[in-house]
């Protein structure tokens, strides 16, 4: 799991940890041989300790609109550290509120990215498991 299971069509949803740049030019490369239609939104958060910048600088080429958020614990980045790589995006106080808002943003033909770390991934798994936000 976390490696590019495409859980939903309409939009079309998108789980993938890419949490370094080696796995970024990977995920980088299978999203561009996906069918290309609408905007790519993602949702991510990182761990301050991984390579940020050389990630980020990957999917920037695929990724239309960031929405940044933080991660809990001691080795989570801030989603200002993220927004300052990545120059633009919109930054919210949690991975939740990030998934939320990406979800309420995407048309049906657009496709929503969540990545950047398992905890990232993890934790919107969770929400969608729990119905909370965004989930059916």
């Amino acid at each position: 799991p976390g490696r590019l299971p495409i859980a939903s069509d309409s939009p079309r949803v998108i789980f993938d940890v890419a949490h370094n740049p080696h796995a970024a030019e990977y995920l980088t490369g299978r999203l561009k041989m996906l069918p290309k239609r609408g905007r790519v939104l993602a949702v991510i958060g990182m761990l301050h300790d991984k390579d940020i910048a050389g990630t980020l600088a990957w999917l920037k080429s695929v990724v239309d609109d960031w929405y940044c958020a933080p991660l809990e614990g001691p080795r989570g980045a801030t989603a200002e550290q993220l927004l300052e790589h990545l120059g633009k995006g919109n930054v919210y106080d949690s991975v939740a509120q990030a998934w939320q808002a990406a979800i309420d943003a995407a048309q049906p033909e657009d496709t929503v990215l969540v990545c950047g770390s398992f905890h990232t991934v993890a934790h919107v798994m969770e929400v969608i498991d729990a119905g909370r936000i965004g989930g059916e």
